[in-house]
C-alpha cells in the first residue's frame, strides 16, 4: 500500500553523507517527530541537500511502510550558520540534535522538545556560551518530561549552586557570566542522574 506524500516543517538533526546520488538525513517535526528521509541528487548538485541544524518545509514521500521518506521540494525557513563556525559550538549542537533523536519515539509531545531544541541551536548559532546552552536545553526538556529534575537534582546541591543553577535556568543563555568548568561539572553531573532515575538515552 502507497501511502500518500504529506508536507511538515523540521529541523535537521542529523545528515550523512552524499553517497553515489542520494544523502541521508533525519528530520525532527514538532507534529511528527523524527523522521528518516532520503534525498535524491543530480551529479555534482550538494547545494540541493539542507544543512545541518536548518528549519525547513518539505514535501516527503514515505516509502517501506513509512520508514524512510524521500525528500521532494523543500525550501529554507531558517539557516544557522553559526555553529559551524566554532567547534565547541558544533559539539555542543550536535549533542542536543543527538539526544533529541535518540529518544524521540518515547516523548510525550514532540513540540516542547522542538521548540527547546531550537531555542538552543538558536542562542548556539548567535554565540551564546555552550556549555550553559548545552545544559539549559537538557534540563528543560528532561522537567518538560515530567521527571523531578528540579526536586530530585538541583536542589541536592549546596545552597551556592543552587542560586547559581536557578539564575542559568531563568535567565537568557546569552546573559550567562557563570564559569564554564561550573556549568560543565553540573551537566555531567545532571547526564549521571538523566542516566540513573530516567528513560532518557545520552
Amino acid at each position: 500500500m502507497t501511502l500518500p506524500s504529506f508536507s511538515t516543517e523540521g529541523l535537521v538533526v542529523a545528515r550523512g553523507d552524499l553517497i553515489e546520488k542520494h544523502c541521508d538525513l533525519s528530520l525532527f517535526s514538532s507534529q511528527r517527530g523524527l523522521l528518516k528521509c532520503r534525498r535524491r541528487l543530480a551529479s555534482n548538485k550538494s547545494s540541493m541537500v539542507p544543512d545541518l541544524f536548518s528549519d525547513i518545509e518539505a514535501l516527503l514521500n514515505p516509502i517501506g511502510g513509512g520508514k524512510l521518506c524521500f525528500v521532494g521540494e523543500w525550501r529554507l525557513l531558517k539557516s544557522r550558520p553559526g555553529i559551524g563556525l566554532d567547534y565547541r559550538r558544533l559539539q555542543a549542537a550536535g549533542a542536543l540534535a543527538r539526544m533529541v533523536s535518540l529518544n524521540a519515539r518515547w516523548l510525550a509531545t514532540f513540540d516542547e522538545a522542538s521548540i527547546l531544541l531550537g531555542k538552543a541551536l538558536d542562542a548556539l548559532d548567535e554565540g551564546a556560551p555552550c556549555e550553559a546552552a548545552r545544559f539549559k536545553a537538557i534540563f528543560l526538556l528532561v522537567r518538560s518530561e515530567g521527571y523531578p529534575v528540579e526536586e530530585d537534582w538541583r536542589m541536592n546541591w549546596s545552597e551556592k549552586d543552587r542560586m547559581a543553577l536557578l539564575s542559568l535556568l531563568l535567565n537568557p543563555i546569552k546573559s550567562c557570566e557563570l564559569p564554564t568548568n561550573d556549568i560543565e561539572r553540573w551537566r555531567r553531573d545532571l547526564e549521571k542522574w538523566i542516566v540513573a532515575e530516567t528513560d532518557f538515552v545520552i
